[in-house]
């Protein structure tokens, strides 16, 4: 009885033992290995995931020799991550994590046409879809192009039959890869990626983009929650308002915008935490383009109605202050003193427009382009510069001071960190404004030419 009992006891240990050993190995840690080849002078990397707009940060880890290793920490969720190694190059390359490690080589110089998955077999297939994909969608679009450009009878009816045979080997290819990956995460990407076109050959332009935009989200699901955590649907939406919507008219180009939005938004339909997130990013893309019409409407007709809880006024503040400096915008006021008495831009009443000069005397291009600029304004009496020079003491402002008479002169002590060139975003002199009556800013001509140009024109 004793001797059964000590043998189911060891029994039960080993069978507990077993169920910890199985349990350690399937939280075993996971990893993310990369080589540079070549290694360069690359010393860091920093891994984030993926999840709507955003870029959320997971740990960074030194490189050496070329050579990294990054662990994920336990319970990392399944998605796409992004592996970035310079800021300043906008270096990075993406992937897909399923809880299994993943180990990769690239040149760092030429990441996405040199970039080979060592292990797993999920990012293999998935950038091997990519690149047949591309390749076909490339040839279906090149193909259409040659037959709009065409009017050989004999030439357009080759390009038809061109077309129908990629056309068919395209939609042949999608299957193959929705086939093989299904069950897996590169399956809703390779589902969604699948791109509309029409059997036959187009026979106009306009049909062309009309049929672009009529079928751009098809295949695009809106609720698949895999999507929902990665960047794919931030640029689907990007990719939509901004490169499938053009006009040289300005007025024309923002009628085109705001369809384009109202369009997605449609799609988007009651998921809040969605529209924020396209929201954010549409702003921060129209900020880049210093498009204050399109961040007001944006702000206007879907961000304020959003519920308290998912606004980002943080957010909406660094957009706001990244255009306070566009075009149209009243431009930053600030005080100086002129013969003891306080002045303000604002109250300047001098002239119909101004032109408001960043410089320094330490700056060779100043030196040459701010005498030309004088001798240009300082007979018009329609035109009034302010000339802010950045300086560290007044010893060469003075003289430059006593030479331009016609100016107001300020001296901005402290050079780059003067908090008037800081709150301007002064990185490089002379930076040219030019501002109406009100101090609105007009223009910002880059060069002293460009300022010649704008009152001549």
């Amino acid at each position: 009885m004793i001797i059964e009992k000590i043998i189911k006891n060891m029994m039960l240990k080993k069978l507990l033992f077993a169920v910890v050993l199985f349990s350690y190995t399937i939280q075993s840690q996971t990893y993310v290995k990369g080589t540079l080849d070549p290694a360069q002078n690359y010393s860091w990397v920093v891994l984030y995931q993926l999840k709507g707009a955003k870029q959320l940060y997971i740990k960074n880890e030194t490189i050496s020799n070329g050579k990294f290793s990054i662990e994920f920490p336990q319970n990392a969720p399944k998605g796409m991550y992004r592996l970035l190694y310079s800021q300043q190059n906008n270096g990075f390359i993406d992937f897909i994590y399923n809880n299994k490690s993943v180990e990769l080589k690239f040149n760092p110089k030429n990441p996405l046409n040199t970039l080979t998955f060592l292990t797993s077999e999920e990012n293999k297939i998935y950038q091997n879809y990519q690149i047949e994909s591309t390749k076909n969608k490339h040839k279906l679009d090149s193909i259409q192009l040659s037959f709009f450009n065409t009017k050989d009878e004999v030439q357009r009816e080759n390009l038809k039959n061109s077309y129908a045979k990629t056309y068919k080997i395209y939609n042949e290819k999608q299957k193959y890869y929705e086939i093989l990956t299904k069950g897996k995460l590169s399956n809703h990407f390779i589902k969604s990626s699948f791109k509309y076109y029409v059997p036959h050959i187009i026979q106009t332009p306009q049909e062309y983009l009309n049929s672009e935009k009529q079928h751009y989200f098809d295949y695009v699901d809106f609720k698949d929650k895999v999507l929902l955590n990665s960047v794919f649907l931030s640029e689907k939406v990007t990719d939509y308002v901004f490169y499938l919507n053009g006009s040289d008219d300005m007025e024309v180009q923002n009628k085109l915008y705001k369809n384009a939005i109202n369009e997605v938004f449609k799609k988007v339909g009651d998921n809040l935490l969605l529209k924020k997130e396209f929201l954010i990013t549409l702003m921060y893309n129209f900020s880049q383009l210093e498009n204050t019409v399109l961040i007001d409407y944006l702000i206007n007709n879907f961000y304020n109605k959003l519920p308290v809880e998912l606004k980002d006024e943080t957010a909406i503040n660094q957009i706001q202050e990244k255009v306070k400096l566009a075009i149209g915008k009243i431009a930053p006021d600030f005080s100086f003193e002129k013969n003891g008495k306080k002045i303000t831009l604002s109250e300047l009443n001098k002239a119909e427009k101004y032109i408001l000069v960043f410089w320094s005397t330490g700056c060779s291009h100043c030196l040459n382009e701010i005498p030309k600029l004088y001798d240009y304004t300082k007979n018009k009496t329609t035109v009034h510069v302010v000339a802010f020079a950045m300086e560290n003491d007044d010893t060469d402002f003075n003289k430059y001071n006593s030479m331009f008479t016609a100016w107001t002169n300020i001296l901005g002590l402290k050079k780059w960190q003067n908090p008037i060139a800081r709150e301007y975003q002064i990185t490089s002199t002379p930076t040219y404004f030019i501002l109406d009556k009100d101090k609105k800013i007009i223009a910002k001509p880059e060069y002293f030419e460009d300022v010649k140009a704008f009152f001549e024109k």
